[in-house]
């Protein structure tokens, strides 16, 4: 690692060390830019080249997090198409053995819910400084975007399983991810007092209702 390198990574820690301790102390609506960078010992110039905002920040604060979860959520996808491809969808597993494309749709949302509640007010400041000053959608930002990808790719699956009603999986990805949004979860916590059960549960109330009789 040459030295520039390890200047990079040792000015992100501290960054990175800096937010997180603010947030704690503060949370997140009481922390600027200027505060992070005092915190952690570097010129505001220092810190804007690195990030162009506290969203940006939060999501390299989640960076690993996030990883995880949409790498576990596409092995799920994608055990389910190495199973067709082995032509054991429908003979070669044992009953009980391997899970319809509509459990790995509600697993999904499952692991979502999970996520979101765990880190929903990072997730909402990340998006709100992605849509605000950039002028994009939630949908656009690489987060929410690889998310629809695969809840559009789990859809598309249970559809062409006949699991489902015929719906466009397009459309259907980007509406649950709609609905799994930060701030709609916050909201549904904040004025109707649901908990991350009745969430859970009210989303896949949603989704049982396109499961084919």
């Amino acid at each position: 690692m040459n030295q520039d390198r390890r200047e990079t990574d040792l000015y992100r820690e501290r960054i990175l060390k800096a937010a997180r301790q603010l947030f704690h102390e503060h949370g997140l609506d009481g922390v600027s830019m200027y505060m992070i960078a005092r915190t952690a010992g570097v010129g505001q110039g220092s810190l804007y080249r690195r990030y162009a905002d506290i969203g940006e920040i939060g999501s390299d604060l989640l960076r690993d997090n996030t990883e995880k979860l949409l790498s576990d959520l596409e092995a799920l996808a994608n055990a389910q198409i190495r199973q067709v491809e082995r032509g054991t969808d429908d003979e070669g597993v044992q009953a009980g053995e391997k899970s319809s494309h509509l459990e790995n749709l509600r697993s999904a949302i499952a692991q979502v819910v999970d996520f979101t509640e765990e880190h929903a007010e990072l997730l909402l400041r990340i998006k709100s400084e992605f849509t605000g000053k950039k002028q994009l959608t939630q949908f656009e930002h690489p987060i929410f975007e690889r998310l629809n990808g695969i809840l559009t790719g789990l859809f598309r699956q249970a559809v062409q399983a006949g699991e489902i009603r015929e719906v466009e999986p397009p459309f259907m990805g980007s509406a649950l991810t709609a609905i799994l949004s930060p701030d709609l979860y916050l909201y549904q916590q904040k004025v109707h007092g649901s908990t991350k059960a009745e969430i859970r549960r009210g989303v896949l109330t949603l989704i049982n209702a396109l499961a084919s009789k």
